[in-house]
């Protein structure tokens, strides 16, 4: 299951995080109050809103993979 949050607050880490951006999580720590989030590191809880997965444009019954493995071209 894909988990998506939404940045409401970017406090000290503005170079890193966008209020309002969408962010796909890697891992949950509920007991430290962390996201992991893909590719930037670890971030409390407190600075994401949890996003429904249609709200973050992924529709995993829609995905469709070309005969070669590759992501087909969107154009």
């Amino acid at each position: 299951m894909v988990i998506f949050v939404r940045c409401i607050d970017n406090t000290l880490v503005a170079d890193i995080l966008v209020v309002g951006e969408i962010y796909e999580v890697t891992r949950i720590n509920v007991r430290d109050g962390y996201y992991a989030l893909s590719g930037l590191g670890r971030f409390t809880m407190a600075r994401f809103k949890l996003v429904s997965a249609a709200d973050a444009g992924y529709w995993p019954s829609r995905r469709r993979r070309s005969p070669g493995g590759e992501e087909p071209n969107p154009s």
